[in-house]
């Protein structure tokens, strides 16, 4: 009886010991994280202007170098390229979205992340953070924060009806936690 009950101890106090599998996921997901300078090139084909027109965008974008720990540890890279044709104006570049990308990284996978873009003009400098999740592929569920910052002054212009815009390079920090 007295080992029926040592053993039974024993049990319990292994089952206290032992952290929840919730809670150990939580803590294996805190050790996968994943930051990753950019730099990125859109184009607009034809300009954009004050009026929207019809343009086809192009994004390509190359991110590295990237340090990632856990599961992300083998990026080194990654990029991101898209192409679509609607109605544009440069007015929609200020504008709150939501946004949707895939990247493709360095070591083979690859992830899809939905973001809220807020954007900002400020002199000589045009902004946008995209704040939102991983929703597919390496690091699903992780939070993501990626800012860009470009120079404004064609933005600008446009916006004050006296030009276009032809095209943007910009520099960008991901953060994926």
């Amino acid at each position: 009886m007295l080992s029926t009950v040592l053993s039974g101890a024993a049990v319990l106090t292994a089952a206290l010991i032992a952290p929840a599998p919730a809670q150990a996921d939580v803590e294996a997901q805190l050790l996968d994280t994943l930051t990753c300078a950019s730099s990125s090139t859109t184009t607009y084909d034809p300009p954009i202007g004050l009026t929207p027109v019809t343009t086809t965008r192009t994004i390509h974008q190359v991110y590295g170098p990237c340090v990632g720990t856990g599961v992300a540890s083998a990026v080194t890279g990654g990029t991101h390229d898209s192409s679509n044709t609607t109605a544009r104006s440069c007015l929609q570049l200020l504008s709150t979205a939501t946004v949707s990308w895939t990247i493709h990284w360095s070591n083979g996978s690859q992830s899809t992340v939905t973001t809220q873009r807020v954007s900002n003009l400020a002199g000589a400098v045009f902004t946008n953070t995209f704040t939102g999740t991983v929703t597919s592929g390496l690091l699903t569920g992780h939070a993501v924060v990626e800012t860009m910052t470009a120079p404004s002054t064609q933005i600008l212009a446009c916006t004050l009806g006296q030009g276009t815009v032809s095209s943007l390079g910009a520099v960008h920090t991901l953060t994926i936690v």
